[in-house]
């Protein structure tokens, strides 16, 4: 899915108006071996950093 598209989406009406899939809602998780993001629910999380470092764009 193009960010692009569903931004647009967005902005103009229901993504899901456009066969869009709404965006799941994710949970934050930070320890030890740093930050991890998971489903609401979901115990497990499907992605993590062990390292993650601050970014200037």
């Amino acid at each position: 899915m193009r960010a692009r598209a569903w931004t647009v989406a967005y902005r103009y009406a229901d993504p899901e108006d456009y066969g869009i899939p709404a965006l799941p809602d994710w949970r934050v998780v930070r320890d030890d071996d740093g930050l991890a993001l998971a489903e609401e629910g979901e115990s497990d999380p499907f992605i993590r950093a062990e390292r993650p470092m601050r970014v200037r764009r």
